[in-house]
């Protein structure tokens, strides 16, 4: 079957579409952690801090699994999302309301957080500044 010279220049343009492809892919992902498939959800979620031009989807289905409150590692990624403003409103007293309930999981989970130590004192130090910064020190 030959190709005439549009159709093959057409072909080579769809191809080299990296963003449209990349947006059917995200679609997809979207579709299949709609449904409930859990590893689409964390695909999602990794888009975050790799690809700003996605964060609203980022922040859209980092927001959903922490909702779960099962993975200390997505609390941490929402509060930093909240602090910065990615993909959201930068939003402090949520950020706060998510490092919070993040340190709180660890501790619960004792030697199977998967958060490290250094992780820790960086939420520990999270906390003290954003109580600050929004006039909680005494709370």
């Amino acid at each position: 079957m030959a190709f005439s010279l549009q159709q093959l220049a057409q072909t080579c343009k769809q191809w080299f579409d990296i963003e449209s492809r990349r947006k059917a892919l995200y679609a997809t992902w979207e579709e299949h952690a709609e449904q409930g498939d859990s590893k689409a959800a964390y695909r999602l979620i990794a888009l975050y801090p790799a690809s700003p031009a996605h964060y609203p989807l980022a922040f859209k289905w980092t927001l959903y699994v922490a909702n779960q409150g099962e993975d200390c590692l997505v609390l941490l990624q929402l509060a930093q999302m909240l602090e910065t403003g990615a993909g959201t409103s930068a939003d402090l007293r949520r950020a706060l309301t998510w490092y919070e309930r993040t340190l709180s999981l660890h501790i619960m989970q004792g030697i199977q957080s998967p958060l490290s130590v250094s992780q820790e004192n960086y939420i520990q130090e999270k906390i003290q500044s954003l109580r600050k910064q929004i006039g909680w020190e005494n709370n």
